[in-house]
């Protein structure tokens, strides 16, 4: 399982990864070797879900691995928004400014009694993480970083990038 990373993108770094000129490698290798490096180190505009992503994002969705697939705006949490062409081993998803502000206050509404339910019924998916206490604690545990995140950058205006090596 890949490690999960949420970006909030400064109105350049969008322009730079929307450039249309861009080849998957190129995007990649933008994303890898520069945004990394700068948002990471800055927790104010990055969110790492570790493995949790996985099922965090099927928790607010239909409980599968796809793209959007569950209901907006819960759905463009994690796989949701524009994908971009990254190849074939990497991903990387692209929710607009309006869209995090809607996936925001989505996130407000997401108890961790209803989390629980959700997360309860994995096993019935083809999720492979380790089912149990401790993994709802860790899944948890991300989600909630993860929805202060999308506040700290629908306050402040931003487009999210998440990434995954998967």
């Amino acid at each position: 399982m890949s490690l999960g990373v949420h970006m909030a993108l400064s109105d350049e770094d969008e322009q730079l990864i929307l450039d249309p000129e861009l080849e998957p490698e190129d995007l990649v290798d933008l994303i890898t070797e520069d945004l990394e490096e700068r948002y990471l180190d800055d927790d104010n505009w990055s969110s790492q879900s570790d493995k949790a992503w996985d099922a965090i994002h099927r928790c607010l969705t239909d409980g599968r691995l796809l793209y959007e697939s569950g209901p907006f705006p819960l759905a463009f949490a994690v796989l949701g928004g524009e994908v971009l062409d990254a190849g074939e081993d990497y991903t990387a998803c692209l929710a607009t400014r309006e869209e995090v502000k809607e996936v925001s206050a989505a996130l407000k509404g997401v108890t961790r009694a209803w989390m629980r339910e959700r997360y309860d019924t994995l096993g019935d998916t083809d999720y492979s993480g380790p089912l149990g206490d401790a993994d709802f604690e860790y899944t948890w545990e991300n989600l909630v970083g993860l929805r202060a995140f999308f506040e700290r950058a629908a306050a402040a205006d931003r487009s999210v990038l998440f990434t995954t090596d998967a």
